[in-house]
């Protein structure tokens, strides 16, 4: 059971998140206003599939961890994440949340116990909740609140994202839904974003502590959105940019 204060802390993160303009990154707005209001330090917003099938994380939205550690995540360490462990995406089923402690205490694959040991460890990782937004749409959110040093969560932290996550997964579905259309094309999210800077002119340098991650991770956001707009050059995206608001505007009018 949380305390008022506690309660009133989540009123505010949900009212800062309900009231963020649509224009907006909506899944930032949420970790910043959960560490602002709550005071979780470390925190990742992830996409990806219903947890019956493979989760395959992607396009990731962070708060207070290193873009070099969540490229170090993305490029060697993604598949065999301990929270897509057969265990770990039944938790997230039957609660909509799963907790590192018994997570690990399931039998894992060995590639499992190495990140375990290795990326966990290593980055100083000893605890962690991950939360499921259960979207109902092809695209799932998965809320990951990060310990690092001697803390563990507690009840009281479950009892916080408890509190959260059927609202928080009201609000990704409706943004989910609004830009699931002609505007985002083949696109997801997170590739549309960077696909605007880049014909903003926004080096990857820039977008890449714009959006708090790394540049290896704003490179590969490229790479794939020009393979899948069949441009060459982020001269001709630029370009086809403009022509597509053009074309949005003239339709709105």
């Amino acid at each position: 059971m949380l305390r008022t204060r506690e309660l009133r802390s989540v009123l505010d993160v949900l009212r800062t998140c309900a009231e963020a303009d649509d224009s907006e990154d909506f899944r930032a707005v949420v970790l910043r206003s959960i560490h602002e209001h709550l005071g979780y330090d470390r925190l990742t917003f992830f996409l990806g599939r219903h947890p019956a099938a493979q989760l395959a994380l992607r396009d990731p939205v962070v708060v207070g961890v290193p873009g070099v550690l969540m490229d170090r995540y993305l490029e060697r360490y993604a598949p065999d994440d301990v929270f897509a462990a057969d265990h770990a995406r039944g938790l997230l089923r039957l609660h909509g949340m799963a907790c590192l402690p018994e997570v690990l205490d399931a039998a894992l694959a060995p590639a499992q116990d190495e990140y375990a040991s290795t990326f966990l460890g290593a980055s100083g990782i000893t605890d962690k909740v991950m939360v499921w937004f259960d979207t109902e749409l092809p695209v799932h959110g998965f809320l990951g609140v990060l310990a690092v040093g001697d803390r563990e969560f507690d009840d009281r932290d479950r009892a916080v994202m408890n509190e959260l996550r059927p609202h928080l997964t009201f609000m990704l579905r409706s943004r989910l839904r609004q830009t699931s259309n002609l505007d985002a094309g083949p696109l997801t999210i997170r590739q549309h974003q960077v696909a605007r800077l880049v014909a903003d002119g926004w080096s990857n340098r820039a977008i890449a502590r714009h959006l708090d991650v790394g540049e290896w991770t704003v490179k590969k956001h490229v790479t794939h959105v020009l393979t899948k707009l069949g441009v060459r050059s982020r001269t001709e995206l630029a370009v086809l940019w403009r022509e597509s608001d053009t074309a949005r505007t003239a339709v709105q009018g």
